[in-house]
């Protein structure tokens, strides 16, 4: 024989090559390829709980769930068994889920933690959140963590930088919270509905829409009084709680945090509960174009004192109440509400 004829014996056909690549690559694929399991029941009694990898003539390969690869010839095999795989029983209850009930998303997401369907799980751990802000297993899950009044993702620059902020003292003296606490005028049950006071001015007033974001704690306050505060500024002034359509000409984005901080304490003993109110009012103009600009912006942040011994929730209260009539006594010396006739609001620690 030839010394080319015997290269041409040793060389491999192209074809060859690419089939023995394609059937390398299915032995090594893992357990998370494949898509489906089944039971083989063979004729020696042995039972094979697996996937098909490849088919070739009457052999057959099977990767079993542990992971071990199994050729055998077809004629070994009695019964076959098909099995639902957990993608195909999350494809069942996917169609019974109700998207917008929380224990339905909830439920689900439980269910594809404990298949270990984590993709599956992530997104309806996210369905979760988008239905309830502030549900605390899904937050954790996803992982966020509750500090000063907002969630923040673990280990991001946000999460440092708010927690480097609450690791220092207020720097104004903490108002004290007083021992007997009055409900202001649009908290009073015989208040009915918030008083529109002053009466809303029809012809020639600007309409300025105000869209709260507010937080006592982990939650939001029954209702605002947000509006009722700038309302009592007066002027050519229209202030009505609402959302930006794309449409109006003049928007106020108003958030407030009203949390706990610490507990203080001397020599072991608690003696006050420190809360801070937070708040940033944000002034926006829709210019020509149609766009939103931002005009103005106040920041403010209130230290408040309370007897350990107070409810916290009474505490928070109070808080609230006084972080309102500061952000309104703040936005109420605008410029661009002092040119529609508004009056200063005092300051709520002034006579």
């Amino acid at each position: 024989m030839s010394p080319s004829s015997s290269a041409q014996l040793a060389a491999p056909h192209p074809g060859v090559r690419v089939l023995a690549l394609a059937l390398g690559f299915l032995l090594t694929m893992t357990p998370m390829d494949v898509g489906y399991a089944d039971l083989f029941h063979l004729k020696d009694g042995r039972v094979i709980d697996g996937s098909i990898l490849r088919e070739l003539g009457d052999l057959i390969s099977i990767r079993s769930s542990e992971g071990e690869v199994i050729t055998i010839d077809r004629s070994q095999i009695v019964k076959t068994e098909r099995r639902l795989t957990p993608l195909d029983q999350y494809r069942t209850r996917l169609q019974q889920l109700d998207p917008a009930k929380i224990e339905d998303q909830l439920n689900l997401a439980l269910w594809c933690d404990s298949a270990e369907l984590k993709a599956q799980a992530l997104k309806h751990w996210k369905m979760v959140v988008q239905i309830d802000p502030d549900h605390d297993q899904a937050r954790s899950v996803l992982g966020y963590v509750w500090i000063g009044g907002d969630w923040f993702l673990r280990g991001s620059e946000g999460e440092k930088k708010r927690r480097a902020e609450l690791e220092f003292d207020p720097a104004t003296p903490a108002t004290v919270i007083p021992d007997i606490l009055k409900l202001p005028d649009w908290e009073r049950p015989a208040s009915g509905e918030l008083p529109e006071l002053p009466p809303l001015p029809i012809l020639g007033a600007d309409r300025v829409v105000v869209t709260m974001d507010e937080k006592l704690g982990r939650s939001a306050p029954e209702r605002s009084g947000m509006t009722y505060h700038l309302r009592r500024m007066g002027g050519k002034l229209q202030f009505v709680a609402g959302k930006d359509d794309g449409k109006v000409p003049v928007v106020l984005k108003i958030k407030i945090r009203c949390y706990f901080v610490r507990l203080e304490t001397f020599y072991g003993a608690p003696i006050a509960n420190i809360f801070q109110g937070e708040a940033k009012a944000q002034f926006f103009e829709r210019n020509s174009k149609g766009d939103m600009v931002l005009r103005k912006t106040t920041t403010m942040r209130i230290p408040f004192s309370s007897s350990a011994q107070r409810p916290k929730e009474q505490a928070l209260q109070f808080t609230y109440y006084v972080t309102l009539e500061t952000v309104a006594a703040r936005i109420s010396r605008w410029s661009w509400m002092k040119q529609r006739g508004s009056r200063s609001l005092p300051m709520p620690d002034s006579p």
